[in-house]
């Protein structure tokens, strides 16, 4: 998993100005923004929720702070952990992303199903180029019935 998670990740205190932490999120061109207190992750929030508790709730958000909208159930993923099992941690819990932590529980990445997706087209598209090629050499036999 440390192959395919986003270690560019965007780290902010609980007292950051929503505004603050969407500026950050622009500039690093990241869905979501780590909610830090004293290098312990405590949250993380994505930009639909910035729209959908800030925006569309018609707050400020200059004047709200982004702990106010964390997410109060934090899930992670073990840098150590194997795909497959950070696959069943986001759907079991019916999330895209979660931040990802070192065994000292430090936080080293943040991991999506975009970045598990663009992973996997790889194995994909050798798997359909292997099947093709195979596929073509049978293509001339005719089908019994």
């Amino acid at each position: 998993m440390k192959d395919i998670m986003n270690k560019n990740v965007v780290a902010v205190s609980a007292d950051t100005p929503v505004v603050e932490a969407a500026k950050k999120m622009r500039e690093a061109n990241v869905g979501s923004v780590v909610v830090l207190d004293h290098n312990e992750v405590k949250g993380i929030v994505t930009d639909r929720k910035i729209v959908t508790s800030v925006i569309a709730e018609n707050k400020d958000p200059s004047r709200e702070r982004i702990g106010n909208i964390t997410s109060r159930k934090l899930i992670t993923c073990d840098a150590d952990s194997d795909v497959h099992d950070a696959l069943m941690t986001l759907g079991q819990n019916k999330i895209r992303r979660c931040p990802v932590l070192n065994e000292r529980k430090e936080l080293v990445g943040v991991l999506s199903v975009a970045d598990i997706a663009h992973d996997m087209k790889g194995c994909m598209d050798a798997l359909f180029d292997e099947l093709s090629s195979s596929c073509q050499c049978m293509e001339h036999k005719p089908i019994m019935r």
